[in-house]
């Protein structure tokens, strides 16, 4: 049997509407499903988001040893674009770095760590 797998990730905010309007806006994805405990939402590729209501503050991030990092990310065909068009929209964004392909981070309004990556290595 082959397994078809798809993904989602979570994604703790503080406030439902005010995410589903960032992620909306910046990210591209759309409202498929709400309830009192989150709202998914999906890309036009596929991939599905699940905002989790969280009532405290808690962001998803790594710590490594050179600071908080990414716990998700996603891949776009242009880096230099992607970041661009972020800043010219007023999203706060780290510097590119190019380490196993370009990426960069930026914030959502919880403080989630975002990364997009380009030129991503090919298995």
């Amino acid at each position: 049997m082959e397994l078809l797998l798809s993904g989602y990730i979570y994604i703790p905010v503080t406030n439902p509407e005010r995410s589903v309007e960032w992620y909306a806006k910046y990210l591209h994805f759309e409202t498929a499903f709400e309830d009192p405990l989150y709202v998914e939402m999906r890309s036009t590729t596929g991939i599905r988001i699940l905002l989790i209501v969280s009532e405290e503050a808690v962001n998803s991030q790594m710590m490594y040893s050179n600071g908080p990092q990414a716990a998700y990310g996603f891949v776009v065909p242009d880096i230099d674009q992607a970041r661009q068009w972020l800043v010219d929209h007023g999203i706060e964004v780290r510097r590119i770095s190019n380490y196993q392909g370009k990426s960069f981070g930026f914030y959502d309004p919880d403080g989630n760590i975002i990364e997009l990556w380009s030129d991503y290595p090919k298995a």
